[in-house]
């Protein structure tokens, strides 16, 4: 079946791009919307095509045109609808959490495809924050608290915030623990040389929370990741145009949680 296809501007199949693809409902629209700090138009409705939206990564170093193309992960997709199937530089998958068959879904497809042609590899477990007892929750409500105590407002809230393990959706089984689960994913994504990054899209302070072995996780960490590639055509901001490697520190222009 073939998918229609929206893009904004018939050069952005001319720019190097991104392919984000995921299960319905995983949170594309709102990952998207963060990253571009923009509003994602309506026609993001992936349920009958392919969106295409340009994008200018801006650095203290350099700024580069690409394209990010987003789809949803289903029966009737097929990579080979994409304008510019062999010439993305990144993948980004992005699965719910608190919904283990997103996971699967991802698992199974990219059995299909040749990772190797991407020079990206990122896998986004969103929606952190419909996890119970997620680490980040402990980090939240410390930030919640200070932000009520800057206010001088404290609201009863701040103090109960938190989603009880009888609430919300639940990864656990009855013999795997969420743990496990994780550990899987992470392991998954380290057999396939592909980065693990947990993300809460819809709640920019609890994003900021997140953390895994101590590295930035979140939306701060997908545009560290991205924005520390070697793009084609890229400018420095003295003007030249690069084609060499750029290395970009990944904790550069990333906030701490709280600050």
């Amino acid at each position: 079946m073939m998918r229609e296809i929206y893009v904004e501007d018939g050069s952005l199949e001319r720019r190097p791009g991104i392919f984000m693809i995921g299960s319905p409902n995983v949170g594309k629209r709102t990952l998207l919307s963060r990253l571009l700090s923009a509003d994602v138009p309506d026609t993001s409705d992936l349920s009958g095509g392919i969106l295409c939206q340009g994008w200018t990564i801006q650095t203290k170093y350099y700024s580069a045109d690409i394209s990010i193309w987003t789809a949803d992960l289903n029966k009737d997709f097929s990579f080979g609808a994409l304008p510019i199937s062999n010439d993305l530089a990144g993948l980004v998958m992005v699965f719910d959490m608190s919904d283990e068959s997103s996971f699967i879904a991802l698992k199974d497809w990219v059995a299909s495809i040749d990772l190797e042609k991407f020079e990206i590899l990122l896998c986004i477990g969103n929606k952190a924050d419909l996890v119970p007892g997620h680490t980040a929750h402990v980090e939240y409500r410390r930030y919640l608290q200070k932000r009520g105590e800057s206010t001088s407002d404290p609201h009863p809230d701040f103090w109960d915030y938190g989603i009880d393990e009888d609430e919300g959706c639940s990864l656990l089984g009855e013999e795997e623990s969420s743990m496990e689960i994780r550990q899987s994913w992470l392991e998954w994504c380290i057999q396939h040389n592909i980065e693990y990054v947990e993300a809460c899209a819809s709640n920019a302070d609890f994003d900021k929370c997140l953390s895994v072995d101590g590295d930035i996780q979140g939306v701060q960490r997908l545009y560290g990741a991205l924005s520390a590639h070697m793009w084609p055509g890229m400018v420095m901001k003295t003007g030249e145009t690069v084609s060499a490697s750029l290395s970009v520190n990944k904790n550069e222009e990333l906030c701490m949680c709280g600050s």
